[in-house]
């Protein structure tokens, strides 16, 4: 593993900043900076998961393996970026539980972004047994949800409204 750290993004509710979601080493390195918040600049805030099991919101379709079985609700999102030595290729395919022959699965899950009525984010795979960091506190500042699918420009017969989309993460 190159790294372990914590998923990060814009922060909720704000229209700049980036639109894609970061994985933050959790030892941090600085250089020059200037103590205190400034104007004119971005934000980056810690992701947390805003999947649960029950309510109104009921919306976790992941596996709590991986967590000792505890909820993902208002718990912040961990990240880890890998290096497969002789592999040269790796793909994120959604809708898709199996990479295709001759090709090595990393892992399978669910793709995820920011909720519909939030702003853009990047659509990223998600383990489908998600695992906590610890050490953060619930500020519902950068948030993830899964994504499901709307059928009508894609064919209704295959992608049914409403359905979780699968993804996979494939490498070669």
């Amino acid at each position: 593993m190159l790294l372990i750290g914590y998923a990060a993004g814009a922060k909720r509710g704000h229209s700049g900043s980036g639109s894609n979601y970061l994985c933050l080493h959790e030892e941090p390195q600085w250089k020059t900076y200037l103590d205190g918040q400034q104007e004119g600049v971005g934000l980056l805030a810690g992701v947390e998961y805003e999947l649960t099991d029950s309510g109104r919101w009921r919306n976790n379709v992941f596996s709590k393996s991986n967590n000792g079985g505890n909820p993902l609700i208002n718990n912040p999102m961990p990240c880890a970026v890998c290096y497969v030595q002789g592999r040269s290729t790796v793909l994120m395919i959604p809708a898709r539980t199996e990479c295709p022959d001759g090709w090595t699965t990393e892992y399978a899950g669910y793709v995820t972004s920011e909720i519909k009525t939030g702003k853009a984010s990047s659509y990223i795979c998600l383990d489908e047994a998600p695992e906590v960091a610890t050490g953060g506190v619930s500020q519902n500042q950068a948030l993830i949800y899964a994504v499901e699918v709307e059928c009508g420009t894609l064919p209704c017969s295959v992608y049914l409204s409403g359905r979780e989309l699968t993804c996979i993460v494939c490498s070669k």
